[in-house]
């Protein structure tokens, strides 16, 4: 069990660019299908290893567009 971060995208695109990003900045993450789309049409979750603030900070800089950040914690990987 583990604490992280997940991360809502509207695409796979922007998912695969944030997990490109994180990964260079040395964090895990995996890209799983949201399977409760939101209104804002949020398709994709990122589980990252990692604290929401230095995500959201990552992701900001690299250009990356995410709608929500939630801290996670006891998933499994």
């Amino acid at each position: 069990m583990m604490s992280g971060c997940k991360a809502s995208v509207k695409s796979d695109t922007h998912a695969r660019k944030a997990q490109r990003l994180l990964e260079g900045y040395g964090y895990s993450c995996q890209i799983r299908r949201n399977p409760n789309m939101d209104a804002e049409g949020c398709g994709y979750i990122l589980i990252v290893d990692g604290d929401c603030m230095s995500i959201s900070d990552i992701l900001a800089s690299g250009g990356v567009p995410y709608k929500h950040l939630q801290n996670v914690r006891g998933y499994m990987r």
